[in-house]
């Protein structure tokens, strides 16, 4: 048997969101290779192993009844008897550091037992670089009804590779047990893996002397004058910039949110900063906007507009308290908006009726060439089709956009009054937007958005008055600057939000990235159950910037520090810093090793807030 996986050629960034739950006593990767800790989805999958492909027949579950040692085994089972093996591959995975790994001995022991009618079962250790497969060492195929089997697996010589798997599947019908994997590197048993080189004493050194503790994240309550003493330190970091970045390694941490609320308090308040944009869908947003500037509907009703991980009683707090300043300062008024495209709905919805209202002529042909798109999206969120088919939407939305660009002039000329001329422009921009959704549905690289994203916040900046400041909220892994000459070190393989804004900016966009030692967040369970609940954030593993933190947090007496991250490329001998390093990396989904991304961190953000414990942020929803 081969077992198919869907790793080849494929950074490891793009796996991340595939782990969920943690291990906190260990400072290195931890191995769960004897499936006897699970996941945030109990017995339905060990912690640490994630579905690579999903057998339509084949379970996934731990089984405390037939094991070789131990609590659990790893069963997959299929019980459709008809199933001969050419139904479908179920195969998981478990992602390895590189960092010990390379150009050592690797030696996988283990035990199989089947229970199976139809196909086989396998074990895999492979290494996966920057072209795909490298080098793959497979155990026989187990087939039929048999006890317990030892197997061994070796594989040596591998110098260069971002990723090394672990991988069990099987096809058909039946049963097959995996318990008691062992791994030996040049013969040395591990339990868990070193992911980086330490920071020594001078260089925690100097990471100290560059970083600046400050009192609190929590943002001053409504009407409650602000103490923003201790937060000189970031007007200095932001300097003239325009665009402020501010990222999250999480999408669910508290101290986060309340943290980037206190910064956007400080920057409306000492540095003139008049939009705060938010990794949301761009249309949408603007109902949020119309609350915190006229006060139209309630905080509660218009934060429902965006993703459900803003949906918090942090951003609702947030939200609250730019409507209550709003009030306060009519003339100098804070704007909401978001720059996300993800959804083309009601870009869409509007765009139909803008046309129907300056030039109803044209309303049946752009009904006509957008209908298809627009229903897919009505029955399925991110629709899936044929290529052909997505071809299409595509085309049409294109179409269209050059329909509408090609009125711009006329329209403009009808437009009498500031609002006609600004829902033109909000015309223009929806053509835009589906356009943006209407790309990524057709070519299937996500990277793209943050292309998209860039664009609409430049857009967002064309509206308003030169030089207005404006605060970004999103990721990490969208603000970063990805400025490595190593792709492979950068986020998004250097596709980042950032790194186009960067471009477009020079020295006017800042990023600045949120990261914390250990705690907790909220995420949902996986990308297929969207139940949101509290997840264990684990402890940073030595060799992390967040690790180093931690230490320099304690010897300071502060829970959260600013560590300046520009002198990093004035000091000379300066390798250490900008070598690649694990960083935290979790999207909406929970992640049971949450540091399986590597970048150069100094390439990536002008400064780093660090926060030593942090805790999930308080779902609304």
């Amino acid at each position: 048997m081969r077992i198919p996986t869907p790793l080849d050629g494929l950074p490891v960034l793009i796996l991340l969101g595939l782990f969920a739950s943690s291990f906190n006593v260990f400072a290195q990767q931890p191995l769960n290779l004897g499936f006897e800790k699970t996941s945030v989805e109990g017995a339905a999958r060990p912690w640490g192993w994630s579905p690579f492909q999903l057998g339509p027949n084949t379970v996934t579950s731990l089984d405390s009844l037939s094991v070789h040692d131990g609590k659990y085994s790893l069963q997959l089972s299929n019980e459709a008897l008809a199933d001969d093996g050419t139904g479908g591959d179920h195969t998981l995975g478990y992602w390895l550091s590189p960092y010990e790994l390379l150009g050592k001995k690797l030696t996988l022991a283990g035990w199989a037992k089947t229970e199976k009618t139809g196909g086989a079962a396998q074990v895999i250790l492979a290494a996966y670089g920057d072209t795909g497969l490298v080098k793959e060492a497979k155990s026989i195929d187990f087939k039929g009804v048999g006890d317990w089997q030892p197997f061994t697996l070796e594989l040596s010589g591998v110098e260069a590779a971002h990723s090394f798997f672990i991988i069990v599947g099987t096809n058909g019908s039946g049963k097959v047990w995996f318990d008691g994997f062992q791994l030996n590197v040049d013969g040395t048993s591990k339990q868990a893996l070193e992911v980086a080189d330490n920071f020594t004493p001078p260089q925690r050194k100097w990471l100290k002397e560059n970083a600046t503790p400050f009192k609190t994240c929590k943002p001053s309550p409504i009407g409650e004058k602000a103490d923003f003493s201790d937060l000189e330190f970031f007007r200095q970091a932001v300097g003239e910039a325009k665009i402020i970045a501010l990222g999250e390694a999480t999408h669910g941490t508290s101290e986060f949110f309340q943290l980037k609320h206190r910064l956007l308090q400080y920057a409306i308040q000492e540095l003139n900063v008049r939009v705060f944009a938010i990794e949301a869908n761009q249309l949408e947003v603007e109902k949020i906007n119309r609350y915190v500037c006229g006060g139209e509907g309630t905080a509660e009703q218009v934060i429902k507009v965006m993703f459900r991980v803003w949906n918090t009683e942090e951003m609702l707090a947030l939200i609250e308290w730019l409507r209550a300043y709003n009030l306060q300062n009519l003339r100098q008024m804070v704007e909401f908006v978001g720059f996300d495209l993800q959804d083309p709905s009601l870009p869409m919805d509007s765009l139909s009726h803008f046309i129907g209202d300056v030039e109803p002529a044209l309303q049946a042909l752009v009904d006509s060439l957008q209908r298809n798109y627009r229903e897919a999206w009505r029955a399925q969120y991110y629709p899936q089709a044929a290529d052909s088919i997505r071809l299409i939407w595509k085309e049409n939305a294109e179409q269209i956009l050059a329909l509408v660009s090609s009125k711009k002039q006329t329209w403009q000329e009808k437009a009498k009054t500031a609002a006609s001329k600004k829902r033109l422009e909000w015309a223009l921009q929806n053509a835009r937007v589906v356009v943006q959704a209407a790309d990524i549905a057709y070519s299937q690289i996500v990277s793209a958005r943050d292309t998209f994203m860039a664009e609409n916040i430049r857009w967002i900046q064309s509206q308003r008055l030169p030089g207005t400041r404006i605060v970004v909220w999103a990721h990490d892994s969208h603000i970063a600057r990805s400025d490595s000459p190593d792709f492979r070190y950068n986020y998004h393989q250097g596709e980042s939000m950032g790194k186009y804004l960067s471009r477009m900016y020079g020295s006017d966009y800042r990023a600045f990235g949120l990261f914390t030692y250990g705690g907790q967040y909220s995420a949902t369970v996986s990308f297929t159950n969207h139940k949101v609940l509290p997840v264990d954030a684990m402890n940073a593993p030595r060799g992390s910037f967040d690790e180093a933190l931690h230490g320099i947090a304690g010897g300071l007496g502060s829970g959260q520090l600013f560590l300046n991250l520009r002198p990093a490329f004035e000091l000379k001998n300066n390798e250490w810093l900008l070598q690649p390093r694990p960083v935290r990396f979790v999207g909406y989904a929970t992640s049971d090793y949450d540091f399986g991304a590597v970048m150069s961190v100094p390439y990536q953000f002008d400064g780093l807030f660090f926060v030593d414990k942090t805790g999930a942020s308080r779902m609304l929803r």
